[in-house]
């Protein structure tokens, strides 16, 4: 804490290396976060079924939303005093419990996973509403925050109490949808243009989240109960199934840390698009991970659900599309590496279905093409190409 008393301050208005980086208070709050998405994990986990991805999606977006939000503010205003701590706290209280009250969101916990948002929603409307008086000049995008974002939220999902449980995700969609168009209306484009985002720090932000959401599905994906002895098979399996989760992280951070690369695909005049692709990119992750999880299972097991090999091979797939969204690498030889690395994917899905995989095999091809976008990243040589 820098001091307990100085309120809110710019971003912009701090030297760039201070400003750049995420403080060690924003990296707590990002792991505790994180910890609830490992929930949703859990209860995708527990029904891979269409229905059951369609839950998590609904849970998901909007408690990936609410940590956008927070980081957004914290993008806007360096704040670190004792009272935006205690807002954090308050916060985190909520976000606890919105995770807790995942796995019966949809039927017993739905009412406190609602309370428990609002309670979320109203400590935002503080924090840009204590931020007014020390931004004057970017007012009207403080408020467009708060009466557009935070307060039809909190509004729109404290209505949703009065519907019967079941129709209620019908409300937690639409108030999504509802923030997501406000986030490219044309108005608040115009004041991101005249107040812009600081790229270097949203970069550092969502990487930090990126990170931390690896640690924690790896984490998910070694989970397995109970857990079994080292043997041929199992270190046939693991080896490269730790070595893809250590590929992703590293062609994720290649692609988004190289020089200027924040500057090059992150627009300070309209970060959303950029800031939207980690939603998906961030499932699929999650959703990676269980699905490793499921395959480990199947190697001391008598049966491979066809379903597995086809849910890891799809979430690799998605994670090289959407890595061409939010990179700062924008080269043609390499967006066109990623997509072919997301086609091969893709293509073994139904190869795998007419002529199953074994979980190591699955295993061994993910590696070999995660490794081949790695050495040619390694070995590339450094002649710029247009973009």
């Amino acid at each position: 804490m820098s001091h307990p008393l100085r309120p809110p301050h710019l971003r912009h208005r701090l030297p760039e290396h201070e400003a750049a980086k995420p403080t060690w208070l924003e990296l707590f709050y990002d792991l505790v976060f994180v910890a609830v998405f490992i929930q949703i994990g859990d209860q995708l986990s527990h029904d891979l079924s269409a229905s059951g991805f369609l839950k998590v999606l609904v849970l998901f977006a909007p408690l990936w939303w609410v940590w956008a939000n927070v980081a957004w503010y914290m993008n806007r205003f360096a704040a670190d005093d004792a009272v935006h701590r205690l807002l954090l706290l308050v916060q985190l209280f909520f976000i606890a419990w919105m995770g807790l009250s995942v796995p019966n969101a949809f039927g017993d916990a739905s009412t406190q996973f609602v309370v428990c948002y609002i309670g979320f929603r109203l400590t935002m409307i503080v924090m840009y509403a204590r931020s007014l008086r020390h931004a004057p000049e970017q007012r009207e995008l403080l408020v467009r925050h708060i009466t557009h974002f935070h307060l039809p939220g909190a509004l729109l999902w404290a209505g949703s109490l009065l519907l019967p449980v079941e129709w209620r995700p019908l409300v937690w969609v639409a108030t999504f949808l509802w923030e997501a168009y406000s986030a490219v209306a044309p108005r608040f484009l115009a004041l991101l243009r005249c107040f812009p985002v600081h790229t270097h720090h949203l970069v550092e932000r969502f990487g930090t989240l990126i990170i931390l959401v690896l640690g924690e599905t790896f984490i998910k994906s070694i989970s397995v109960d109970p857990p079994p002895p080292l043997s041929m098979d199992t270190a046939l399996f693991s080896a490269p199934a730790i070595a893809t989760f250590f590929g992703l992280w590293w062609l994720y951070f290649a692609a988004i840390d190289g020089e200027h690369a924040a500057a090059r695909v992150l627009r300070e005049d309209n970060p959303v698009p950029w800031i939207f692709a980690h939603l998906p990119l961030a499932l699929v992750l999650i959703t990676s991970a269980v699905a490793k999880t499921k395959l480990f299972e199947s190697v001391f097991s008598d049966y491979t659900d066809p379903l597995y090999p086809a849910l890891y091979l799809g979430s690799l797939a998605l994670f090289f599309v959407l890595l061409c969204c939010v990179a700062g690498d924008r080269r043609r030889s390499a967006m066109r590496a990623r997509l072919a690395a997301a086609a091969a994917f893709a293509l073994l899905i139904p190869v795998g279905i007419v002529w199953p995989f074994p979980p190591t095999l699955v295993a061994g091809l993910a590696t070999g093409i995660v490794a081949v976008l790695i050495l040619r990243d390694t070995l590339r040589l450094p002649a710029k190409e247009n973009a």
